[in-house]
């Protein structure tokens, strides 16, 4: 499935996993994209465990490393999405 993410969420509890990192990667080379940092997402437990971002409310990005995420998301960040 095809995707421009226009919005990107993190848990507080999932910052020292490096989202933070990846907000600031993703935000310097889109910068109209919104970045927001969230108590709770829902996922729990998953924010202590790996990285992870919930993207326009509907797409959960997840890997085992900051940088790994980073790749996983970076290619939904320019492609329009088809159902839209």
């Amino acid at each position: 499935m095809s995707r421009k993410i226009k919005k990107i969420d993190v848990c507080i509890g999932n910052l020292d996993k490096g989202t933070d990192w990846v907000i600031e990667q993703l935000k310097a080379e889109h910068p109209d994209l919104e970045g927001q940092r969230w108590g709770c997402l829902g996922n729990c437990g998953d924010c202590y465990k790996h990285p992870f971002i919930l993207a326009d409310d509907r797409w959960l990005y997840e890997a085992k490393t900051k940088e790994e995420l980073l790749d996983k998301i970076r290619p939904d960040m320019n492609i329009e999405d088809s159902l839209k």
